[in-house]
């Protein structure tokens, strides 16, 4: 009875997880009217000065009741420099909750996953992160995917904002590092997607 039991329990994660991977959803979608931008943002790591540029750029969002699984999030670049697709492979994916116009956290302190860099046919660039599996209760967050770049030659377009807009964290900042509204009005083009809602099964 009991090994019926835990087979029971066991198909039914099954079913639960390829459900939960084939019913993905748009969570949160903040690219609409890119291809209009009119300031944009740096959003990557690529050394420091005199020579290099980091920055990372954060998006807040929402999340209702329930709660998200973040599987993928997509961010939009402008296509000047092609050659990101076969050079960018990992970013940095950093998180927390939000409490006031800006982030007070340290996104560098972020968890590197592995990107895809891809030339979209109108002459933009999509940097996307997939099986993040991210749970996120219900509330309010900074977030931010930044990549590990060649150069700065690509930069994260910008959409109408919503809630904050866009603010910058530059780690090589004098005399310490600090968060800067640098285009107030606008936020950088994200999409994610995930599943709504958690399950959970018990055993009675």
């Amino acid at each position: 009875f009991e090994m019926k039991k835990l087979i029971t329990v066991l198909t039914m994660l099954v079913i639960v997880s390829t459900a939960g991977m084939a019913a993905a959803d748009i969570l949160w979608d903040q690219t609409v009217g890119y291809e209009t931008w009119q300031q944009g943002f740096f959003n990557l790591i690529a050394g420091g000065p005199p020579m290099g540029m980091t920055m990372y750029s954060a998006n807040d969002i929402v999340v209702p009741a329930g709660g998200w699984v973040v599987e993928t999030y997509r961010t939009i670049y402008d296509g000047f420099d092609p050659s990101w697709a076969g050079a960018v492979t990992q970013a940095v994916f950093y998180f927390e909750p939000k409490t006031g116009p800006n982030p007070i956290g340290d996104p560098t302190t972020g968890t590197v996953v592995p990107v895809t860099a891809t030339v979209l046919g109108n002459g933009f660039l999509e940097v996307t992160a997939t099986g993040l599996n991210t749970v996120l209760a219900e509330g309010e967050y900074w977030v931010c995917l930044t990549p590990y770049a060649p150069n700065a030659n690509n930069i994260f377009v910008s959409v109408p904002a919503v809630g904050d807009a866009t603010p910058s964290y530059d780690p090589f900042g004098f005399p310490m590092p600090m968060w800067s509204s640098w285009v107030p009005g606008f936020d950088g083009a994200i999409m994610l997607e995930g599943t709504t809602g958690a399950v959970a099964v018990e055993e009675n």
